[in-house]
């Protein structure tokens, strides 16, 4: 069976076949040709063209039809938290408003943001940017069109499209990145909601994860969407309950599937996981944009020596690397520069300089332990905390498949052998998958790691780390 696996990102959409009997990605096309911005007349606008995103959108899968005679579903995961209003034919009736909307984040009467506001009211953490936060600005400003019956996230919206239904289905997800998301409830908070003075008649139905949407004109099934952080999981993860994610992109998270508990965390975000369970994400802001840092500081310095501005050096950085010596001469870098979820105003540092390890191969190292250091900090809360050990890492994003330092430093850190994930779409793998399970090709969520083709290696007996490592998540 072949299905296939759409990611609506912010800035680039991507869309692959995935075969479960071959465990691979037999085909995949990435559309990065624009992103459907509109302009904004306030700086803290965010919005794009769902028309835009549904064309692109369509244009890939005409892509892939022809590569497959039996496509068996679609999965579609994506940006989370934004929302678009569509009216009683499911179409749309405003722009996108898109995660990184600032509206929310504004103060209200006596300098208290909306979002603040709304958290305060309902007893949720509700960030600017997540869909209720964002509605709830265009609620108190008149903003909410006149037409709409609901509103959903991009990739929910899609999935309308594609089966020309009228009202949008999310699973949960997908509601959780919404806002005023219950577990107990398996669902919204209604009269969490309603405290706010919210109508909730235009929250999306919640349906359990695989729930069928419908089918395309030419007949294939669409399964409502996953939140793009669960898919990423689901997509590169083949032993759930026992294996740590190290994302390290742009940004940086850690991701674990715990049994469905409460748990209490501190700095690190609690998400519902599709079939039941819990992921327990922490969030590193910086992550891979402090090696970039790092490189953008060589750069300026050569520049300003030569009078010439240099291409890219990450290959001249990988040099430096490899000709140093770091044993018994580390600098320690605390590589929170944008600060954390937690504590917006901290920042990163530098330390245990000494006359023989302020070089710049030195330097370099401890940009790289010090990215490693951040996530390995949740690692250590959250297994102290839980009593949870693990037998694997699995690694993913750019930053780890390009640095074989930076994977050996992981492994070192953590303790734990590591694999990196073999597709760099894992979250439109885990979308595939998703449909897979909606279709029946996989029995259920907890078996779908079968289908993933990733050759572990020999795992130690799992240690719980004794102390927690002294950065602050």
């Amino acid at each position: 069976m072949k299905f296939i696996g759409l990611d609506i990102g912010t800035t680039s959409i991507t869309g692959l076949i995935y075969d479960l009997e071959q465990k691979t990605v037999v085909f995949s096309v990435t559309d990065d040709s624009g992103t459907g911005t509109l302009e904004h007349k306030e700086e803290w606008e965010r919005l794009q063209d769902p028309e835009s995103i549904i064309k692109r959108t369509s244009r890939i899968l005409e892509q892939l039809y022809p590569m497959e005679e039996e496509i068996s579903g679609i999965g579609l995961t994506g940006q989370m938290h934004g929302i678009v209003y569509t009216d009683n034919m499911g179409q749309h009736v405003s722009p996108l408003y898109t995660w990184q909307d600032g509206r929310a984040g504004l103060p209200m009467d006596g300098g208290t943001s909306y979002a603040q506001k709304l958290s305060e009211t309902t007893g949720y953490n509700i960030a600017p940017g997540y869909g209720l936060a964002t509605h709830y600005y265009n609620i108190q400003n008149g903003l909410v069109p006149a037409a709409a019956v609901n509103f959903c996230t991009i990739t929910d919206y899609a999935a309308l499209r594609l089966t020309g239904s009228r009202s949008p289905l999310i699973d949960a997800t997908q509601a959780a990145g919404i806002g005023c998301y219950s577990f107990d409830a398996g669902g919204f908070d209604y009269a969490a909601i309603e405290r706010a003075g919210i109508h909730t008649g235009l929250l999306p139905q919640v349906v359990p994860s695989g729930t069928l949407i419908g089918t395309t004109p030419r007949g294939i099934p669409v399964y409502c969407s996953l939140g793009d952080n669960q898919a990423s999981f689901l997509g590169s993860v083949p032993v759930p309950g026992e294996s740590v994610l190290l994302n390290m992109g742009t940004g940086s998270q850690l991701s674990v599937l715990l049994p469905d508990a409460e748990y209490q965390l501190a700095g690190m975000e609690v998400r519902p996981f599709p079939g039941g369970g819990r992921l327990v994400v922490g969030a590193a802001l910086s992550g891979g944009k402090s090696y970039a840092l790092l490189e953008h500081f060589f750069r300026e310095l050569i520049t300003a020596y030569t009078g010439e501005a240099p291409g890219k050096l990450y290959s001249f950085m990988e040099q430096l690397l490899s000709d140093v010596e770091t044993a018994g001469k580390e600098l320690t870098v605390n590589t929170q520069f944008l600060g954390t979820r937690t504590n917006p105003e901290v920042r990163g540092s530098i330390g245990q300089i000494s006359l023989d390890n302020f070089t710049p191969g030195h330097l370099a190292h401890a940009f790289l332990q010090g990215m490693i250091d951040e996530l390995y900090a949740f690692y250590t809360t959250l297994t102290r905390l839980t009593g949870s050990a693990f037998k694997y890492a699995i690694g993913s994003g750019n930053a780890l498949r390009a640095n074989a330092v930076l994977c050996g430093k992981a492994q070192s850190t953590f303790k734990l052998p590591l694999a990196l994930s073999h597709s760099p779409e894992e979250a439109a793998v885990g979308a595939a998958l998703n449909a897979a399970v909606g279709a029946g090709g996989v029995e259920s969520f907890t078996e779908a790691g079968q289908y993933i083709s990733l050759e572990l290696p020999a795992a130690p007996e799992p240690v719980v780390p004794e102390a927690d490592f002294p950065i602050n998540p």
